[in-house]
């Protein structure tokens, strides 16, 4: 159980967690206490199958995450010290044990000969909530050849989280047979350890991998109780070794990706320091190249509308290596003409007209090129 969205408009929900919360405690101690109270009270309401009684503890849990929250909903289930986070481990149930509706946690079924390890919490939304069934003997047929299945449902009226969970199960079970775990996902699960309690399991959980390594064999026996006995110590040796064979497989793994990505990351600098060194060579050959006072010819340009400009030679007056572009002006003569004063005077200058163009669209002329356009 925990805040969730519901079909209530945002405000009203916001309103309806406010009004509830008035008479709650201020102090986290006492609304972790009326929290858990109010899970209690769903789990029985649930059991009786008062579905309204059910909604209001639901809505009373909320409310103690409203509060806690500081006011509000934003951002309760964001992290782990968040207020929804803080309630939801505080009404968490034993692990191994059955929880009560509402509360997360984590048991063993035991459905037609399958053990399933589940894993129970909220679904999406108020009243939703969600088995996961992970399987505990690898070597036994379950119902998903991955070894697990993801399930959503809504509360159960009348039945305990374990009923339901096993009504599920068999439902799987009803509608295809069960199916022997793949191998690879078999052997991706053995090297996952169950939680500490499933240690207490009686048979012990088998979590052989399907890809029995070089040097040992897997078998299949029935014995007498004597010779089971060495059997059964010989098997758990065995496994020992196996395990410390996969835990050496995995460390090497995690050594091979790690140096994996330290070489991805050892190309990605070199090629980052290749590029750069690439654009400052060609930033120095540019700024060698161009220079004041240089005569230059426009071979490209960066737009069609400028076409017009192709041909056109100008002079530089300023280089700029670090963005690899010139300032300059139309290689033209400056114009003269006679003012009324009879006085000779400047009519147009083209160096008071300058632009910018890239190193790219220039090209440098010759000393037998035609210094000017005239």
């Amino acid at each position: 159980m925990g805040a969730k969205q519901t079909d209530t408009p945002p405000a009203s929900r916001e309103q309806h967690a406010a009004a509830l919360a008035a008479s709650m405690p201020d102090d986290k101690a006492g609304l972790l206490a009326v929290a858990l109270a109010a899970v209690q009270e769903q789990h029985a309401a649930v059991l009786a199958g008062d579905d309204a009684a059910a909604s209001t503890a639901a809505e009373r849990y909320e409310a103690t995450v409203w509060k806690l929250n500081g006011g509000g909903f934003f951002g309760c289930m964001g992290a782990d010290d968040a207020a929804g986070k803080i309630i939801e481990r505080h009404c968490r149930a034993v692990p191994g044990a059955v929880p009560m509706w509402g509360q997360r946690g984590e048991f063993v079924i035991q459905v037609e000969g399958i053990r399933a390890l589940v894993e129970f919490g909220d679904g999406f939304g108020m009243g939703r909530t969600h088995f996961a069934f992970r399987a505990v003997d690898l070597d036994r047929p379950f119902i998903s050849e991955t070894g697990y299945r993801s399930h959503f449902d809504e509360l159960i009226a009348g039945r305990t989280v374990d009923e339901a969970a096993t009504g599920i199960f068999r439902a799987y079970l009803t509608e295809s047979k069960p199916k022997n775990i793949a191998a690879a996902d078999r052997d991706r699960l053995a090297s996952q350890a169950l939680p500490s309690w499933c240690s207490d399991l009686v048979p012990k959980a088998s979590r052989m991998p399907a890809t029995v390594p070089a040097g040992f064999a897997l078998v299949d026996v029935v014995l007498p109780a004597h010779k089971a006995f060495i059997v059964k110590k010989w098997a758990e040796q065995a496994q020992k070794k196996i395990e410390a064979i996969q835990a050496e497989k995995q460390a090497k793994r995690e050594q091979e990706q790690a140096a994996a990505a330290l070489e991805k990351k050892r190309r990605e600098l070199e090629r980052q320091a290749a590029e750069a060194a690439n654009l400052n060579a060609r930033e120095e050959a540019g700024a060698g190249q161009f220079r004041p006072g240089q005569r230059c010819e426009i071979v490209s340009v960066h737009h069609r509308v400028f076409e017009r400009d192709i041909g056109k030679r100008i002079i530089i007056t300023k280089v700029h290596a670090d963005t690899r572009q010139v300032w300059a002006h139309d290689d033209k003569p400056v114009r003269y003409r006679i003012n009324r004063n009879g006085r000779r005077v400047v009519e147009c200058d083209p160096a008071c007209i300058q632009s910018i163009y890239s190193f790219d669209a220039l090209r440098i002329l010759n000393e037998g090129e035609n210094d000017h356009e005239r």
